[in-house]
């Protein structure tokens, strides 16, 4: 490394790390947000704070870029709640749209079904960032108890807390989906039960 060469810690060029990590905070910022335009931002802060850190004191950079993208969209997460309390009409996430060809940390990304996005919101911050972390990056309890300050078991409890309420969520879906479908036959759905 020259001396006018920054350090980038153990694996790589300053933005070397940040290319690889890129997608992976995007998905965390997404999976918080519920939103395509907010996780850009939030990689985007994440990338001008990463660029302004000392990397020499940064022991694992990809457990760093995890930590401040996922407590910076939890930041946006309360904000954007306390926006939404005065807004008229109903919040629906924003979709992604893989086939923007070009749109920072989309690439590669797997979109989020838009009724997950719903039921999502649905999750207190803490348990929403577990769960995206958990499910969606595969992150050990470990990594996901140092990001959200919380100790393993605690982490594990999130975890299980957002997949019980994700579960409860679903079957009250489909059941009014149920429901519906039986009062558009003109019925109330009852002798659709008692014929089975």
């Amino acid at each position: 490394m020259s001396d006018g060469e920054p350090p980038a810690g153990p694996t790589g060029r300053t933005e070397d790390v940040f290319t690889r990590q890129g997608p992976r905070l995007f998905r965390i910022a997404y999976g918080m947000l519920g939103s395509a335009t907010q996780a850009e931002d939030i990689v985007r802060d994440v990338r001008r704070h990463w660029q302004a850190t000392d990397r020499a004191v940064v022991a694992d950079p990809q457990a760093y870029l995890t930590m401040a993208t996922t407590r910076l969209s939890i930041h946006t997460a309360h904000s954007a709640r306390m926006r939404r309390a005065s807004y008229l009409g109903p919040w629906l996430p924003e979709p992604l749209d893989t086939g923007n060809g070009g749109a920072t940390g989309a690439e590669g990304t797997k979109p989020v079904e838009f009724d997950v996005l719903l039921m999502l919101e649905q999750l207190d911050v803490a348990e929403r960032a577990a769960f995206v972390l958990r499910e969606t990056l595969a992150s050990p309890y470990s990594e996901i108890a140092a990001v959200l300050g919380v100790d393993e078991a605690q982490a594990r409890h999130l975890v299980r807390r957002a997949r019980r309420h994700l579960a409860t969520d679903r079957v009250a879906d489909r059941r009014g989906r149920e429901d519906t479908a039986g009062q558009t036959r003109g019925g109330d759905g009852a002798e659709d039960y008692e014929a089975a």
